[in-house]
């Protein structure tokens, strides 16, 4: 079985279709409602784009999705938690990205 890194949105895509949850499932739940900033599909489509566009990695991606960065300073917050370095034009590209969203 292969493994990926999904967005807040795919996870809260998934148990959401679930009937029943479990003390553990239903806390997620909440929590995946709470900070969802894309449906499922544009999420997965987010991602796709930052891999290919910007040349980072899944997980990257997936947690730039996740926190939608609205500024530089966000995104090179997020970035250098992975020890990456974007130039000036793919910072602003990326905040165009996200504000456009």
């Amino acid at each position: 079985m292969k493994s990926r890194f999904i967005t807040i949105s795919e996870a809260f895509d998934i148990l959401s279709k679930k009937k029943e949850h479990n003390e553990s499932e239903a806390d997620s739940l909440g929590y995946c409602e709470a900070f969802l900033k894309f449906k499922p599909k544009e999420a997965q489509k987010a991602v796709s784009e930052l891999i290919k566009n910007f040349k980072i990695q899944e997980k990257v991606a997936v947690k730039l999705v996740d926190i939608k960065p609205k500024t530089k300073e966000e995104i090179t917050s997020v970035l250098s938690g992975y020890g990456i370095m974007l130039s000036e034009e793919d910072l602003n590209s990326l905040v165009s990205y996200f504000n456009t969203e």
